[in-house]
């Protein structure tokens, strides 16, 4: 289970979804693009999820941020945790690229945490695949088989389990990585003060995918069927009873939600819930282009930059007139004969008009429509 020359084909078919491995040297001579200070210092913000996990006399505590003082909860062996940080820090969001073979829908974000010497939170599973990237430091990292494990609950805000067999035991250094699958017990334990860089990906239930078109709110209540049984006679015999809800009756029901289901509504309801990444809003340093200042800025070669953390997700085959993405919940259509240069947009990080994409192929007035649009909704930037 420990990988030297990492070959992602093999990853996928042997490792991905099936069992933990480490893959040494991951990312060769890797270089930390952030520091404890700089952690810390999101950790203050508001609008940013973070908490502190601490051990100490034999007791486990956890306090959720932001942080005015850390003196008081940095205390025995401590952790502190950030959430999305890849929304923030443009390098941050760069780690994800090492892994874009997965793709971006099941993203969820990028955490970091930073520990001193035996540090850790605890032996644990999660429901969700993550690649674990060792920054500055060590850490000792055991990784055990899904099984029934019995939990407990030290802290209201932390859930471990008890007594996992590690079928990985290993000493991470920076730059190696443990990929952990959904249901894997695990526990990392800092040996000296170091940095993790928790890349996690999600994986909705069926049934949060129904609350989620649901809660979506897109689809079209008058596109709905409603039921009606007008052949009664057919469904029901005479010895039914009243109280009986008869079988026929349950498989038109849900043949009816299979249909909605199956529906271009119900379609786009799904990448819109797929797309939203929560994306820090901020509107304060946006300056809103007109057409002809970015029809300029294109026909003379600036680079066009996808911003920090933005993941855009849209369906690989669509048969409709207009072709249609999503990004955080929003919803963008252009023609379907740009197509192939807005998807070159959305697959790259950087591109340039006449070098990237052959701009005599271009409907001008609708392309730029479009690109002003996702400049100003703040999704992309222009490079100096």
């Amino acid at each position: 289970m420990i990988i030297s020359n990492f070959d992602q084909t093999r990853f996928l078919s042997e490792y991905w979804q099936k069992k933990p491995c480490i893959i040494r040297g991951f990312i060769p001579d890797f270089v930390d693009p952030i520091d404890e200070h700089e952690l810390a210092g999101l950790a203050q913000e508001e609008d940013i999820d973070s908490r502190v996990v601490s051990f100490k006399s034999n007791k486990w505590t956890a306090t959720q941020g932001p942080f005015d003082d850390f003196t008081t909860v940095c205390v025995g062996a401590w952790t502190l945790l950030v959430q999305g940080v890849d929304r923030y820090i443009d390098e941050v969001d760069e780690l994800t690229e090492l892994v874009n073979f997965i793709p971006n829908w099941r993203l969820d974000d990028v955490m970091i945490s930073f520990s001193n010497e035996g540090a850790g939170v605890g032996p644990h599973t999660d429901e969700y695949d993550v690649f674990i990237i060792q920054g500055k430091g060590e850490r000792r990292w055991q990784v055990g088989l899904p099984d029934e494990y019995k939990e407990s609950i030290p802290h209201p805000l932390l859930k471990q389990i008890e007594g996992f067999t590690p079928v990985i035991d290993e000493v991470l250094k920076p730059g190696d990585v443990v990929y952990i699958p959904p249901k894997h017990p695990h526990n990392g334990v800092a040996l000296s003060d170091c940095i993790n860089y928790s890349i996690g990906f999600r994986a909705p239930s069926s049934l949060e995918v129904l609350t989620g078109i649901i809660d979506e709110n897109i689809i079209d209540p008058s596109s709905a069927v409603r039921y009606t049984d007008q052949q009664l006679l057919q469904l029901r015999n005479a010895s039914t009873r009243s109280a009986a809800v008869d079988k026929k009756e349950i498989e038109i029901i849900k043949q009816q939600l299979f249909e909605l289901l199956q529906s271009e509504q119900a379609e786009h309801a799904i990448l819109q819930m797929l797309s939203r990444q929560s994306l820090p809003n901020d509107d304060e340093g946006i300056s809103a282009y007109a057409l002809e200042d970015v029809h300029s800025a294109l026909s003379l070669g600036t680079t066009l930059a996808r911003m920090t953390g933005v993941k855009p997700v849209y369906a690989a085959d669509q048969d409709s007139e207009e072709y249609t993405f999503f990004i955080d919940g929003n919803r963008f259509s252009i023609i379907q004969a740009l197509r192939e240069p807005i998807e070159i947009i959305l697959n790259n990080k950087q591109v340039v008009i006449g070098i990237d994409i052959d701009e005599d192929t271009l409907n001008w007035p609708e392309f730029i429509s479009l690109v002003t649009e996702l400049i100003n909704a703040g999704y992309w930037v222009f490079l100096e």
